[in-house]
């Protein structure tokens, strides 16, 4: 009889002797820290033995996740390998990596048949690996369970939070009423992409004028919300405490503003926050539209034409080839002139059969064709639109848009 190396010392408690020597006939495999054996051609529609080291099983999912199934330790062997020989089965996302330096042997899928036959502890061997491994993903299941079940409570309260946020980004903006007293007629079509929002809107009357504010803050979601009540803020601050009214003055100070709390100095790594922004003031007894924008236009629609009032290439916030103000444009307002201030959530969007954008000549062309509806179905329109052009696309970015009619 041969000797048993201390090689195969481990298995020696599993089999009798005669198939433990059966086994030592075996060529050894040795494979180094890492070693990926999805990629094994060798032990391909075999069943390994691990008499040396460790194996990690793991399955990765649909979006490239990787997923712990068992390990395999020395002694034992890899059930998904026997389950594939039994019932001629492919790997289904399957892996195994060595976590350290490991040997094994390996049963071809004839000779492990042979054994079941010959063998009452390779019978034993198979079974008990079933029952090992079932006992394995039970409990790897516990554990993502209470695992997933932490995460969805953790969720909830951050949800909860959100979701109270939005009440005070809410709170914080012109109400719905207000903006009813002040303006005869307009629609406000505002689709944030999160619970919270980046796009923001403002509304104030001073004497006979009114400002009206359409901004995109840097990013979405949380921190665009943040943003947008900073300068909501801020807005209410100038206008109200400062007492600006020129609509180049008023986005003026809000830069300094912003650039002074956010501390920009200008350094090339320092984050770039600050608005996008369409801001015009109408004077209601001279029929005066004044605008300055940061990067956001103003389309003005007159007898059938659309005409776009075209803002400075600089966000309120530090930028390198900011000018020392931004630009005022001065229009004179005729009865039924339209006026529609937005961000870019609404052109930006991807949608339609060829996963593109709208694209901001096709909204051009949208408003064109609605102008003469009333307001209220102007706003159907467009969210209709947008819903159906998107269709099961995610929402790119968040949506505002400002119609009013002189």
């Amino acid at each position: 009889m041969e000797s048993i190396s201390s090689d195969f010392l481990a298995l020696e408690i599993i089999f009798e002797k005669e198939l433990l020597y059966e086994i030592i006939k075996l060529p050894i495999y040795k494979f180094p820290k890492g070693h990926n054996f999805q990629s094994n051609k060798e032990q391909a529609g075999s069943i390994p033995i691990v008499i040396k080291g460790n194996i990690d099983v793991s399955k990765t999912d649909s979006k490239g996740r990787d997923y712990p199934i068992y390990t395999i330790k020395q002694g034992e062997s890899c059930i998904i390998a026997i389950d594939a020989i039994i019932h001629s089965s492919n790997n289904m996302g399957q892996k195994g990596i060595a976590t350290v330096d490991t040997e094994t042997v390996v049963v071809s899928a004839e000779q492990s048949k042979k054994w079941i036959d010959e063998y009452p502890s390779w019978r034993k061997y198979i079974f008990d690996l079933y029952g090992k491994r079932l006992n394995d993903l039970i409990t790897q299941h516990e554990i993502v369970t209470e695992q997933r079940d932490l995460i969805s409570v953790r969720n909830d309260k951050i949800n909860n939070s959100i979701k109270y946020a939005s009440r005070i980004q809410k709170a914080v903006m012109p109400t719905q009423e207000y903006m009813n007293k002040v303006l005869p007629d307009f629609f406000l079509l505002n689709k944030p992409r999160d619970i919270v929002s980046g796009d923001f809107y403002w509304v104030e009357q001073k004497d006979n004028k009114i400002i009206l504010v359409a901004a995109d803050s840097t990013g979405h979601g949380v921190p665009g919300a943040f943003m947008s009540m900073l300068g909501v803020s801020m807005l209410n601050e100038i206008v109200n405490k400062d007492a600006l009214t020129g609509a180049n003055a008023i986005l003026n100070e809000l830069r300094e503003k912003i650039k002074a709390s956010l501390k920009q100095t200008g350094d090339r790594n320092e984050q770039k926050d600050g608005f996008d922004m369409a801001l015009c003031i109408i004077d209601i007894e001279n029929k005066i539209l004044e605008f300055a924008g940061a990067y956001n236009p103003l389309y003005l629609i007159r007898k059938g034409e659309l005409i776009e009032i075209k803002a400075d290439k600089m966000p309120v916030g530090i930028h390198i080839k900011e000018k020392d103000s931004f630009t005022v444009h001065e229009t004179v307002l005729q009865t039924n002139d339209h006026i529609y201030m937005f961000s870019d959530g609404f052109a930006d969007q991807t949608g339609g059969v060829k996963k593109q954008k709208f694209m901001t000549k096709n909204f051009k062309s949208l408003l064109l064709d609605i102008h003469t509806n009333s307001l209220t179905e102007q706003k159907q329109i467009l969210s209709d639109t947008f819903t159906n052009w998107k269709g099961d696309y995610e929402q790119t970015d968040d949506v505002l848009i400002f119609g009013l009619k002189i």
